[in-house]
């Protein structure tokens, strides 16, 4: 079982994010159960960090007092990833929404972590992100890393690993790591895409990440042209194949 939280440490995650941003009671009713309804728990507060540096010293906090912390991003996984079920505190990245202008060169952008995969793949009118998924709309990148989100396009781009250009995270005792460079490859330290990719929140919090943006699969009136070249007769496979900008 964690340790309790004490009126003294609820005060101190106050100072850091903010009161408004510390719930407990009823307040966190929201956050201890999954989409479906069948995983449901009770969380000791819900902390809601607007920035990495307010995360990082969240995360040392709760690992002096010995609290047990369960990370969570829009909090639409299905299978009782995200929900506490044994009274921890949930650290909620739903204020975590800085969205970089898209580097057009690279096609990359830099999100943090509560920022949801609808807006990340909205950047720019020719790009999208390779993930596609029903809950794009609330799903965010922080959660589809920790997750490895495939969705409908996963044999086409690969899952969310494979989006993933640059990290940065916190480790539980409130260190942060950073390489957000976006180069495809980079020997210059450890792999963190990689290796905190599917991880869940088991191994560092992420607060941002550079993604990898692909050439807009469905461009404007595609639909129009290709439903009246299916119409002619004898069309060359290759007319069909330009269609598709990639």
């Amino acid at each position: 079982m964690p340790a309790e939280l004490t009126a003294s440490i609820q005060a101190e995650l106050a100072r850091i994010v903010g009161g408004p941003h510390v719930l407990t009671g009823d307040a966190t009713a929201g956050f201890a159960v999954d989409w479906t309804g069948r995983f449901q728990g009770q969380a000791a507060a819900v902390v809601r960090p607007a920035d990495t540096e307010q995360v990082a010293a969240v995360l040392a906090c709760c690992t002096r007092a010995g609290l047990a912390v369960v990370p969570q991003g829009g909090n639409t996984g299905l299978v009782g990833g995200g929900v506490p079920l044994h009274g921890e505190v949930v650290l909620s990245l739903a204020r975590l929404t800085e969205l970089s202008p898209v580097d057009l060169d690279a096609r990359q952008v830099t999100a943090s972590a509560g920022v949801t995969l609808a807006r990340v793949g909205a950047t720019h009118p020719d790009l999208d992100l390779g993930i596609l998924i029903a809950s794009r709309d609330s799903a965010t990148v922080g959660g589809a890393i920790a997750t490895n989100a495939g969705g409908l396009r996963v044999l086409r781009y690969g899952p969310m690993r494979s989006q993933v250009r640059g990290v940065e995270a916190v480790l539980s005792d409130g260190t942060v790591v950073s390489h957000l460079s976006g180069l495809v490859k980079d020997n210059t330290g450890y792999n963190y895409p990689g290796l905190l990719a599917g991880s869940e929140g088991t191994l560092a919090v992420v607060t941002r990440a550079r993604l990898q943006l692909k050439t807009l699969i469905y461009p404007e009136g595609l639909g129009e042209r290709f439903q009246v070249l299916l119409q002619q007769k004898n069309v060359p496979q290759s007319q069909l194949t330009a269609l598709n900008p990639l």
